[in-house]
């Protein structure tokens, strides 16, 4: 989106500027000293109020654009769904969200708008030479402009190399960095924090190399242009008047009107030269946000139909599923498995068998290449993402807490519980009795990630968000593996309850499921 304040007002300004010159001009030739110091005040006060308000205006446009823009790419990601999140590294999505985002729309506010108008602006000021002063004068200076956009397009394709070489090198840092955050404590205890940090420190420094190449570039640009076009016009302005001047056609008051006109022609090669880093890495950055925009959506799109029959059953039907792009190795192939409704069943098997995977297909967090996968008696790529989840109550290896209070985290299951519902919830997950001895109680901030809770008591919160939400169909994902022996009796109790009346899927050896489960078959090997 274009914005065209700045366009508007970068052609005004010229055309009030030009003016201004021949009344100075004029002034001249009248030998009106004070006519000659208002116009003078007039251009100085016009350039004045216009850097002001184009910075002003800029700004604004900026803020809005941006704003624009990192609504329709997070909405874009959220539609795409877990499918798509998990092939893209975070890393990545965060910098097209906030970098890529942050330099298109400061291209669009303060580069693209300025640029078409300081463009326009030499056609308004031949057209005000030719009419007021002298047409072929005006002709002549004409044929000199074709060559700025003819530079615009020359300067583009000779940097254009470097400022995608930088993008990519920036968003390659980017996700490198925030990786290793999200795998500090890893990092920490298998002392492999200095070996990523230097491994960093190489991304950083092929950025560096990338940006110095691109401002030595925009330096370029500035000499090329300083040098040779805007001189070259002033010089042959000056020669036209003093020729105008000396043959008569011209009285002194025109020809020096002439040359100061001809300085408001070299505004576009100065707007480009001052805004060729902006322009170049807003182009780059458009692109790479259009690439994310342009992800197909998948086939369960929000406003896919709702579904009002459901079976309470999980079937997979002859799945094929493949990380990455290596089919040779897939990790599950030609797997079928069919949970009826009110079963219990364990998925065992080594680790790596795919076990994980399966739940992951059935939440429609991966797709298949090829079988069904259908829940309720509904293929999972064909409802609404909206309709499957409230049908999945999904227990996790770690449960995630966001930043907010207890309750806040809660109610992602139920946004409509009552205080009431909350505490029952907490007491079948065999954690109220903890909340109540704590302070604030429900109000109590969780920390960012839960950081300011156990694991057991992390893992509780999961499965009281679990009974919240009530869904027929209940997948356990290893629960208690990552908690100590004395949480894990909690979890198991609590677990217990959560089976009663549901279809139960669980994954590895949760006891309070393999005690009445209907049956156990092993993933990688036979049922």
């Amino acid at each position: 989106m274009l914005t065209y304040r700045p366009l508007v007002l970068g052609v005004l300004a010229t055309v009030l500027a030009a003016l201004l010159y021949l009344q100075a001009g004029r002034a001249i030739d009248d030998g009106d000293a004070g006519a000659l110091a208002l116009a003078a005040i007039g251009i100085a006060a016009l350039v004045g109020a216009s850097s002001w308000y184009s910075t002003r205006a800029a700004s604004r446009d900026q803020v809005a654009l941006e704003g624009s823009d990192r609504t329709r790419l997070v909405r874009h990601v959220i539609a795409l769904g877990p499918v798509h999140r998990t092939r893209a590294q975070a890393g990545r999505l965060v910098s097209t969200s906030t970098d890529a985002v942050e330099r298109s729309a400061q291209y669009r506010a303060t580069f693209l708008g300025s640029v078409i108008g300081s463009l326009l602006a030499p056609l308004a000021v031949v057209a005000i030479i030719a009419a007021a002063i002298d047409l072929r004068i005006a002709l002549l200076l004409l044929a000199a402009v074709p060559v700025v956009p003819l530079a615009i397009g020359g300067f583009r394709k000779i940097f254009r190399k470097v400022s995608t070489s930088y993008r990519a090198s920036a968003r390659r840092l980017a996700a490198e960095y925030l990786d290793s955050l999200q795998g500090l404590p890893t990092l920490r205890g298998l002392g492999a924090g200095r070996a990523r940090g230097a491994a960093l420190a190489v991304h950083a420094e092929r950025v560096r190399a990338d940006v110095m190449r691109l401002l030595a570039g925009n330096q370029l640009v500035l000499f090329v242009t300083d040098a040779v076009f805007s001189l070259a016009m002033i010089v042959l302005a000056t020669g036209l008047a003093m020729a105008g001047a000396a043959a008569g056609t011209l009285t002194a008051g025109e020809a020096v009107a002439v040359v100061l006109l001809s300085t408001l022609m070299t505004e576009p090669v100065d707007r480009i030269g001052q805004f060729f880093y902006i322009g170049m890495g807003g182009i780059a950055s458009g692109k790479e946000i259009a690439r994310t925009l342009a992800t197909p959506m998948p086939r369960a799109a929000a406003d896919a139909p709702e579904p009002t029959d459901d079976d309470g059953s999980i079937v997979l039907e002859d799945v094929t599923f493949t990380y990455g792009r290596d089919a040779s190795t897939p990790v599950l192939a030609g797997f079928s498995l069919e949970v009826r409704r009110g079963e219990r069943v364990v998925l065992a098997g080594r680790s790596g068998a795919g076990k994980s995977t399966v739940l992951g297909l059935i939440q429609g967090h991966l797709a298949a290449q090829s079988g069904a996968v259908r829940v309720g008696g509904h293929e999972v790529r064909d409802v609404s993402p909206a309709w499957l989840h409230r049908r999945l109550g999904i227990v996790a290896q770690q449960t995630y807490l966001f930043t907010g209070s207890l309750a806040e985290n809660l109610r992602l299951a139920a946004p409509e519980a009552s205080e009431a519902d909350l505490w029952e919830a907490l007491r079948r997950a065999r954690l109220e009795a903890e909340v109540r001895a704590w302070p604030r109680g429900l109000d109590t901030p969780v920390g960012e990630r839960g950081m300011s809770l156990s694991g057991g008591q992390a893992q509780r919160v999961g499965i009281a968000r679990a009974l919240l939400a009530d869904a027929p169909i209940l997948l356990l994902d290893e629960p208690t593996s990552q908690t100590d022996l004395d949480a894990e009796a909690e979890i198991l109790a609590a677990i217990a309850e959560l089976c009663e009346d549901r279809t139960v899927l669980a994954v590895g050896h949760t006891e309070a499921v393999l005690s009445s489960s209907t049956r156990i078959v092993t993933v990688g090997g036979a049922a």
